[in-house]
């Protein structure tokens, strides 16, 4: 295991061909050979069963030439093929054989009665009895040798061919793979800029783009890591600058503790309360353990308690709200206080979008028979480009906000967060009709 372990991908690789072609070898030979025998035991067995036959009717018919059968080995001799049988005379002595020492023995009777008797004109009876085996057919031996030494030569030529071949692959594939790993030390080493040439459609090619296509990831991520704590800073940085100067002058005399500054120094603690909570919920979010305490709810129900919350706000804007949730509308399955910060949040964003005159409308309605699409739409001045497609980014506030210093560019952040844990979606658009929509899907309570 350890020397497995120690080889290399080049080395395995030739080891794995060499050994397919040592394989694909031995298995020709012995295929070879069982056939080659086959054939040749066919092939001995119908020429010595014909060859048998006719010395067998020749020694039948041999004396009625002759009257007897004396002379009959020396006329047999020099044949195409050795016999196949013994020749026994009246007595079970054996007069004719393969195997000259045979000559002069008497057979048992067991043997002889397995043989063919051949009854002479003057009425002795001879017998002709059947030798096994077979002897070996030189031919056969001759051909399997020079089936042998094709079949090495071709064994060895196809180890040459395999070699070539596997140097060729092996540049193709290791050279991708060693450009793969030295990237992957700069990326280790903390150069995401690294990259790697994709010079093939394969699966090398494949696998060169996704390990681009995860630095481009990795650089992004690690990118916005570093906003985020550059932004996390800078939004914490102010509320407590203020805290400390007002403390300093505090104690320096300077400012005096009363309620006005006080209730100034306690905005700038619930800022920074909320927005530590937001970044906590925001990480729970990524770790997956946001909790969620799930129980089926009446989405109207909820609408009512948000709009009897942001009416004071409403009125003091001049901004009127128009509600559409069907009361049939089943249940909906969630975290009902998440749900209605995520509302508060849209809410929120809308009132600020929202001049005073116009309207924030939102509906509810089934989609996709197990979910609730809801949408909060207002008759503001709409998103730009820009904010379409950054809206959701954590720390991102759209012109108007960064002008006036509102918010910390987190609240759209936790609301995606929190729909996304519900299993639902969040997006915004433009309203056909001017303003901007916000869309997002919650869903059913099982059953429903």
């Amino acid at each position: 295991m350890n020397l497995r372990k120690r080889l290399s991908f080049q080395t395995k690789l030739v080891a794995a061909l060499l050994f397919v072609v040592l394989l694909v070898t031995a298995l020709g030979y012995t295929l070879v050979k069982l056939s080659v025998d086959r054939a040749f035991a066919d092939l001995t067995a119908r020429e010595g069963r014909a060859y048998d036959q006719w010395v067998r009717n020749l020694i039948a018919r041999y004396p009625s030439q002759r009257g007897n059968l004396e002379g009959i080995g020396q006329f047999l001799e020099g044949g195409p093929r050795p016999l196949g049988f013994v020749l026994t005379d009246p007595q079970g002595r054996v007069v004719l054989a393969r195997d000259e020492s045979l000559i002069g023995r008497t057979l048992p009777r067991q043997e002889l009665a397995a043989g063919t008797a051949i009854e002479l004109p003057d009425g002795t009876r001879w017998t002709l009895v059947p030798e096994t085996p077979s002897p070996p057919n030189p031919l056969h031996d001759r051909f399997m040798g020079a089936v042998n030494y094709a079949l090495w030569i071709a064994g060895t030529a196809a180890a040459g061919i395999a070699l070539i071949f596997a140097s060729f692959l092996l540049r193709h594939i290791t050279g991708p793979l060693r450009r793969l790993s030295a990237a992957a030390r700069k990326i280790a080493d903390g150069d995401l800029a690294a990259r790697v040439e994709e010079v093939s459609e394969d699966e090398l090619g494949n696998l060169s783009r996704s390990f681009n296509a995860m630095a481009v990831s990795l650089e992004e991520a690690e990118r916005s890591k570093r906003q985020m704590i550059a932004d996390v800073a800078h939004e914490l940085r102010t509320p407590i600058t203020v805290l400390r100067t007002a403390v300093e002058g505090f104690e320096d005399g300077v400012l005096e503790p009363t309620p006005e500054n006080l209730a100034a120094l306690k905005d700038k603690i619930h800022l920074t309360a909320r927005l530590i909570d937001d970044l906590q919920q925001l990480a729970l979010a990524d770790m997956g353990r946001l909790s969620l305490h799930q129980e089926p709810f009446l989405f109207g129900e909820v609408i009512a308690d948000i709009a009897g919350l942001i009416g004071p706000q409403l009125e003091d804007g001049g901004i009127r709200l128009s509600r559409a949730v069907p009361p049939d509308l089943p249940p909906v399955s969630g975290d009902r206080q998440r749900v209605q910060q995520v509302l508060l949040n849209l809410f929120a964003n809308a009132i600020r979008h929202t001049p005073p005159g116009g309207e924030i409308a939102v509906t509810a309605s089934l989609h996709e028979d197990s979910m609730v699409l809801v949408s909060l739409c207002n008759s503001g001045t709409g998103l730009s480009r820009e904010d379409e497609a950054r809206l959701f980014d954590r720390f991102y506030r759209g012109a108007e906000a960064r002008a006036s210093g509102s918010g910390a560019g987190l609240g759209l952040s936790v609301a995606k967060a929190i729909v996304e844990a519900h299993g639902g979606r969040i997006w915004a658009e433009n309203c056909s009709t001017g303003g901007a929509c916000f869309h997002c899907t919650l869903p059913l309570a099982s059953g429903t």
